[in-house]
């Protein structure tokens, strides 16, 4: 029932609150669309939060994206005991920078008191469960080796059976809690999206190419004149 539950309810939920919320949100009120902008009231641990956690995370996205949409390739390449030790340790090192970002980005959220005010509790939710994303993740590239191949026989059938609206629920019901949990926390990501500033990542923001730019004068000379 658990397997159920995470493997077939949760995806086809997570993918209806997607396609359709996000819609919605997009052209009922532009306004709430974005995020707000924290930089100006605090950018160091800014910097030492978003730098890793984007250079983190978006390799080993990238990396989960190709083996659903190229296996073939996928399985020439890990197929390479060397290019599996390679990728995998590569990947370790990527999500080690993306716990350590996320991690930063929580504190700062949670410790810096001129955020707060412009932090809601779907923020603080999002990132704290990123962190259990990431931190999963991690775990089972450490204690969980060979992890890019099994998920290339087993995962990524699983996602191909989902698109296909025939969800194949035994290629991943045997995996260990870790795993299920990481797979939980992916669709529970998806599925809050859409309620969230963060689902501006879905907008590719090419109108700014044809704006003007921005002309900044000083209010009062320099040297006040």
């Amino acid at each position: 029932m658990l397997n159920v539950f995470i493997f077939v309810v949760l995806p086809y939920a997570a993918l209806a609150l997607l396609l359709f919320v996000t819609p919605y949100r997009y052209f009922s009120n532009r306004l709430v669309w974005s995020a707000y902008s924290t930089q100006f009231l605090e950018q160091k641990a800014l910097f030492w939060g978003s730098i890793p956690w984007h250079y983190g995370i978006l390799p080993v996205l990238a990396a989960h994206l190709v083996s659903v949409i190229l296996p073939g390739p996928m399985k020439a390449i890990l197929g390479n005991p060397r290019a599996l030790i390679l990728l995998e340790d590569i990947g370790q090192g990527l999500g080690l920078l993306a716990l350590f970002g996320c991690l930063a980005l929580l504190l700062r959220r949670l410790r810096t008191p001129m955020l707060k005010a412009v932090t809601s509790a779907a923020d603080l939710a999002l990132l704290a469960l990123l962190l259990v994303e990431v931190a999963t993740g991690v775990y089972m590239g450490i204690f969980i080796r060979g992890g890019p191949l099994w998920y290339l026989y087993t995962a990524v059938p699983y996602f191909h059976s989902l698109l296909a609206f025939n969800p194949q629920v035994e290629y991943v019901a045997d995996f260990p809690m870790v795993f299920k949990v990481h797979a939980a926390g992916a669709f529970l990501f998806v599925a809050v999206l859409p309620f969230t500033k963060l689902v501006h990542l879905l907008y590719l923001p090419v109108g700014f190419l044809k704006d003007p730019p921005i002309l900044y004068r000083w209010r009062t000379s320099k040297t006040g004149e």
